[in-house]
């Protein structure tokens, strides 16, 4: 089992257009062609590796450290202008991607980001939890197992990815290792995210807990 840590990476407003098909996963070739052109004319110096071809999501521990900065600097630019307060700045967008025996069965959804970790450690714990991504799965819990359900009504916003496998279990044990595999992963981010505070004068106090660990750590 893993949990892969991985950020969503937006720029779509660079005036390139936007593919005509859709969704990404069924046209990957052009929803990378996109993304790649839109990070280009938004000034990104390297390339790119979707975490699934088409997507806009990115494994943290291979984004370069030049894109690394600009992600950074981009995304606390209104908070050090005083734009709004501290407590109101989210981590960094995306969240955590399930995967057990090589299949992907849950992606971070909309609105997600990676202080979610909070989410996985509560449910490896038995207890109820809030994702703060929408749509959410529906968690249920029978011994030493956790119960995810992804189904939804006719009406119901669907999942991105649309899963596969709408039902499935895992350990709760099993998900504790992958919690602190991915925990010693966002450490290492955690420390490039303080460099470049240091590197390009930021002065945010404590910015992993501000981008990495959500701002209810924040003492």
């Amino acid at each position: 089992m893993k949990l892969i840590p991985v950020i969503e990476i937006g720029y779509a407003n660079q005036g390139i257009e936007t593919p005509e098909k859709g969704p990404y996963w069924e046209y990957p070739n052009e929803w990378d062609d996109f993304n790649n052109k839109s990070y280009k004319k938004a000034g990104f110096k390297d390339s790119f590796k979707p975490f699934d071809p088409g997507a806009s999501l990115y494994e943290i521990e291979v984004i370069s450290d030049d894109n690394l900065k600009k992600i950074v600097v981009d995304h606390t630019e209104e908070l050090r202008k005083g734009e709004y307060e501290r407590e109101q700045a989210s981590p960094l967008f995306g969240g955590y991607v399930l995967e057990i025996n090589s299949e992907r069965l849950f992606y971070p959804q909309c609105c997600g980001d990676l202080g979610d970790i909070q989410f996985w450690r509560n449910i490896s714990n038995g207890k109820e939890s809030f994702y703060e991504g929408h749509p959410a799965p529906l968690v249920k819990f029978e011994k030493d197992e956790i119960v995810f359900d992804l189904n939804v009504q006719e009406f119901d916003e669907e999942f991105t990815p649309i899963p596969e496998r709408r039902i499935f279990r895992f350990n709760k044990e099993e998900l504790k290792r992958a919690i602190k595999e991915a925990e010693l992963t966002l450490e290492k981010f955690a420390d490039r995210i303080q460099a470049i505070n240091q590197s390009e004068n930021l002065n945010l106090e404590r910015i992993e807990d501000l981008l990495v660990w959500e701002n209810i750590n924040y003492q």
